[in-house]
């Protein structure tokens, strides 16, 4: 055949092609550019689904698509591809494709989560309707357009856009339901890191924040980051807003409790309304709490008090939060209930946009009342009584979240728990066990609510200082298998008190919360590494992260294991270490196994990401990840090192080792230690000062500008050193663990040398090092220990070989 005849039959073949296949090109002609139709009614969700459709398009395709707001019932058409956004409720044109009969309805769930992605073709016209039940749920179908047909993968750190020449309209159907009906996160009120705590957030974090939570198809979440300035609002002439040039007068210095607001109380109520008001307009659903709310976040303003001088506050606490701005309102007063309920009215018609469409309630959570087991239970069953009765008389039937939180402590009894649910209806009340993946306990079986009453499945994950990877799948995997076959669960939900600690964990959660077919890990890793990675590095990213979930499995949250409790990041103040009688030997030695086991597949893993680095350093969610498992190997090592210490001390003790073998365990310890700090120096993540830094980028919010509180650092420092809170902070692990490491260990030596072979006990010296670290520490300033290492490849290359030679040092077996 003649090559020029040739080419013409293969010029108009792929234009013939082209135009019978729905492809949009991004160079095709005028009659080929598609117009995105958006409904101009209904709720904001929609229209905002039409403009992130546009968005992403232009993302995709590097061009602009037409775009229409609909205000009329049959618009005029002008072109042949069209884009439709929502269903026949709320957009004209897919109306009249259902009216004309050239579809007979989409057969979605009218107000609801799922959604249909259905190509039409009809007149010459191509449609592509992207229709929810709901202006959310529409939302949904926009994102998941993108990651079906342009492969576009969406992550809490960032997008990967794969750049597109076309991307195919027609052919597709597709309709997506979710199993649980509440999905999504709660961002808690600890303070230290931008990365992991919200309330570094400005609003542009908000906004980055919660459209991720859009893109994973989650539709619940809530802040639980203080109250703001609700007294101030509730309560304006009485309680007055605290000063913004110093530190908040019911702060208690180097804690947690010190809750002096970084920006100024003004504009932190400012930022929760308009966070809280982008969430809505997007669908997202946020419980209001209800009943007794002050708790060690929510302080009562101690200038209440002195505008109420007689307010009635409970008398019969015995355990819990000590400081008077804690305390919970006298439950036998009908003044308190009244001012808890301004409170959660005024919050409402402040924050929530003046009709709630679910309550919360944590009842009077860690806490003990009364002389006797059933003085402290029937105060709380009051509570929760009066809680209700006070919500019905203005909501009747608006859903009630019982929080679990307490029912796990705190005198409570699975048959007091048991008894109480009966109490509650289950057509409008809600338990949230969000203790669900507890380790030693299965609260769902244990309180009768498995396939008996409506509650959601909560992964609890983690405490503020638990910020590396660490689920055990093993204990969750299981659960969940069962629970996705029970009716009454209505959600899966993650509660821990981090955000963004463990990337793994977010995605297994957003994938099984929409529809539970990954729970296996090796499903769940092979979908996450194809997502995140290059096609070049996703084989070995796969056998890397399947070998690594041996390691962070070692951890899990709960009340029991010496692990979850982070000792080495406490040497002064914890007793783990120093206190060796025979029951915490035991328990050392059985840590000791665990982790160890655990750790044997870290050396490959630490090999393999450094071969890795030189080419894939420049990727930032590579690097992310590869720094997340690098720090969680560090400390798990460094953990088990210290046992090893602990243990040989009690054989030297013993007149079993030399006091040589030890100073060979000490040495280990303080190089973990150091690669530990090297791996954090290597991201702003980690650093508390590049936290300090982000805190003055905010912008000014309808005319309240972001006043940054000049003891805003020693704020910060006091939430994170206190130790509660101590976790991954390069600034604690250089300037403070370290001193008191060596402080520990030049305890033990002059022990050693003294000859003194008595049981090793916790010092009371160790009091005193723990104070002048502290002080030292709180009086440098934070630019002063901010990490100055270089950051490359090849130094990350370095720093991973050199922990692979000191994690085959913790594991060389015990004599």
């Amino acid at each position: 055949m003649n090559s020029k005849v040739f080419f013409l039959i293969m010029f108009f073949w792929v234009l013939f092609a082209k135009e019978s296949s729905g492809v949009i090109n991004r160079n095709e002609s005028a009659d080929s550019k598609i117009v995105v139709l958006i409904p101009s009614k209904g709720e904001k969700a929609y229209q905002i689904a039409g403009e992130i459709f546009v968005d992403m398009w232009q993302k995709v395709t590097g061009q602009s698509p037409d775009y229409e707001f609909i205000t009329g019932d049959k618009p005029e058409l002008s072109g042949n591809n069209f884009i439709l956004i929502g269903s026949d409720a709320v957009n004209p044109v897919v109306h009249e494709l259902i009216r004309s009969g050239t579809i007979e309805g989409l057969n979605i769930v009218y107000g609801g989560d799922n959604y249909r992605m259905l190509s039409v073709a009809a007149n010459d016209k191509n449609y592509l309707i992207l229709a929810g039940g709901s202006g959310l749920s529409t939302i949904y179908s926009v994102y998941d357009f993108f990651r079906k047909q342009a492969g576009v993968e969406y992550f809490w750190d960032g997008d990967i856009i794969p750049g597109r020449e076309n991307i195919i309209l027609t052919g597709l159907d597709f309709y997506e339901v979710p199993r649980f009906n509440y999905r999504g996160l709660r961002y808690f009120a600890h303070r230290s890191l931008h990365r992991f705590q919200a309330e570094h957030w400005d609003l542009e974090d908000w906004k980055k924040e919660i459209d991720w939570l859009l893109k994973k198809r989650f539709n619940f979440f809530m802040l639980r980051t203080g109250i703001d300035d609700l007294f101030q609002r509730a309560f304006p002439d009485d309680v007055p807003y605290p000063p913004a040039d110093r530190q908040d007068p019911d702060a208690k210095q180097r804690s947690y409790d010190d809750r002096t607001s970084f920006w100024q109380l003004k504009y932190r109520g400012e930022l929760r309304k308009q966070v809280l008001q982008y969430a809505r307009d997007r669908g997202l659903l946020h419980p209001e709490d209800v009943g007794t709310i002050t708790h060690w976040y929510s302080h009562t303003p101690s200038s209440f008090y002195k505008s109420f001088p007689d307010f009635p506050v409970i008398k019969d606490q015995k355990t819990g939060y000590s400081l008077s701005t804690q305390a919970i309102w006298d439950i036998e007063d009908q003044r308190s209930w009244d001012a808890y309920w301004k409170l959660t009215e005024t919050h409402i018609s402040e924050f929530g946009g003046g009709y709630p469409r679910m309550f919360h309630t944590i009842g009077m959570a860690e806490r003990t009342f009364g002389a006797s087991d059933r003085d402290n239970l029937q105060s709380k069953l009051y509570v929760y009584r009066k809680t209700q009765q006070k919500l019905r008389e203005h909501y009747p039937d608006i859903p009630l979240l019982i929080a679990s939180w307490d029912f796990i402590g705190w005198r409570w009894q699975d048959n007091d728990v048991r008894n109480l649910m009966k109490e509650f209806d289950p057509e409008r009340t809600i338990l949230l066990d969000y203790t669900a993946d507890k380790n030693d306990k299965v609260t769902y079986r244990d309180w009768n609510v498995y396939k008996e009453f409506p509650w959601i499945f909560g992964i609890f994950h983690s405490l503020e200082k638990n910020s590396d990877i660490h689920e055990d799948y093993n204990i969750l995997i299981p659960r969940l298998k069962e629970v996705v076959d029970d009716p009454k669960c209505l959600g899966l939900v993650m509660w821990s008190e981090n955000s963004h600690t463990d990337t793994y964990m977010l995605e297994y959660l957003a994938d099984n919360s929409w529809r539970p077919e990954r729970l296996e890990t090796a499903q769940s890793t092979e979908r996450f590494c194809k997502a995140r990675y290059t096609p070049e590095i996703r084989n070995e990213m796969i056998s890397i992260w399947n070998s690594f979930l041996n390691v962070s499995q070692t951890m899990h949250w709960g009340l029991t294991g010496i692990v979850f409790s982070e000792p080495q990041f406490r040497m002064l103040t914890s007793n783990t270490y120093i206190n060796l009688n025979a029951d915490q030997l035991n328990n050392l030695k059985d840590e000791y196994q665990k982790v160890q086991t655990g750790l044997t597949m870290a050396p490959e893993i630490l090999k393999s990401l450094a071969g890795l680095s030189e080419m894939n350093y420049d990727n930032p969610l590579w690097k992310r990840d590869v720094l997340d498992m690098a720090r969680t190997i560090a400390s798990r090592a460094y953990f088990t090192a210290l046992i090893k210490g602990s243990l040989q001390m009690e054989a030297w003790r013993n007149k079993k080792i030399s006091a040589a073998e030890i100073r060979k365990t000490s040495e280990l310890t303080r190089d973990l230690l150091n690669c530990l700090s090297d791996v954090l120096a290597m991201s702003d993540d980690f650093s508390m000062y590049a936290s300090f830094l982000r805190l003055s980028q905010a912008k000014e919010l309808n005319g309240v500008k972001p006043l940054l509180n000049p003891h805003t650092e020693l704020t910060l420092k006091g939430n994170a050193e206190n130790g509660y809170c101590r976790s991954h902070q390069y600034e604690l692990v250089k300037y403070v663990y370290g001193p008191e490491l060596d402080a520990y260990w030049s305890y033990v030596f002059r022990k050693i040398r003294s000859g003194d072979r008595s049981e090793w006990k916790r010092p009371s010296e160790f009091g005193d090092y723990y104070k002048v670290i502290a002080d030292k520490f709180y009086d440098t300033p934070l630019s002063a220990m901010a990490p100055a290492v270089p950051r490359n490849s090849s130094k990350l290359s370095q720093i991973l070989l050199r922990m692979d030679k000191l994690v085959n040092q913790v594991l060389i077996p015990m004599p």
